[in-house]
């Protein structure tokens, strides 16, 4: 895993603000994003804010609507649970099922890491630093185990499902993700496949639909 950093483009900048606006719920799905607008918050010309637009199209967070604009981009819930999901649990399980060795002691601190940030916004009842600190768990954990395809792969899947973390909030009682994830972290660096296979779908699918049971007046989904 790489820690070394590098400059960073107007048009990373550009994209990892539009991102996160999104991500977050700052930009609603349906919501214009205004190409000139954006650069002038910059203060750049328009073409890095629309190389980082079309960066944001190919990652299914805008859609380009000819002779309107350009839109956040919306998921359903049968896109989320039946698609979005499953293809991040068989990626997940593919990198990390076999992948215990390269756990190290510092990538174990890493993880810690981010699960005392969820431990401490729990206490803060930040739902933001919580799912920050789950991204940031389950992104270590990729770019250890993962091939750089797969993980390429994972990351604009993971844009997506990202959307979906506001929308439904974080687990039924936020002090619950971080037990959730000192219990993956125990799995991965010493379960068997078969263990690690489990917990992950577990971890995915099935917390999952207990945050959309719990949105909708507990009715499964």
């Amino acid at each position: 895993m790489s820690l070394s950093k590098q400059p960073i483009s107007q048009r990373s900048s550009v994209a990892h603000f539009l991102r996160e606006q999104i991500i977050s719920g700052e930009l609603m799905p349906g919501s214009q994003v205004k190409q000139n607008e954006v650069a002038e918050k910059f203060k750049c010309s328009p073409g890095p804010v629309r190389e980082a637009m079309r960066d944001l199209e190919s990652e299914g967070l805008l859609e380009h609507i000819p002779n309107r604009g350009v839109f956040v981009t919306s998921i359903s819930n049968e896109e989320f649970l039946h698609m979005l999901l499953p293809v991040r649990l068989v990626m997940e399980q593919f990198a990390l099922r076999n992948a215990r060795a390269k756990f190290t002691p510092y990538v174990v601190k890493e993880l810690q890491n981010q699960i005392e940030q969820m431990r401490a916004g729990a206490k803060l009842k930040n739902i933001k630093m919580v799912n920050e600190a789950d991204i940031k768990f389950h992104t270590i954990t990729m770019e250890v185990a993962a091939s750089t395809q797969t993980l390429n792969l994972w990351k604009a899947v993971l844009s997506r499902v990202r959307l979906e973390f506001y929308k439904y909030g974080p687990s039924p009682s936020l002090s619950k993700q971080a037990s959730e994830h000192a219990a993956l972290l125990e799995v991965l660096t010493t379960g068997s496949p078969t263990k690690i296979d489990e917990i992950l779908k577990w971890h995915i699918i099935g917390t999952v639909q207990t945050r959309i049971s719990k949105k909708v007046d507990g009715k499964s989904v």
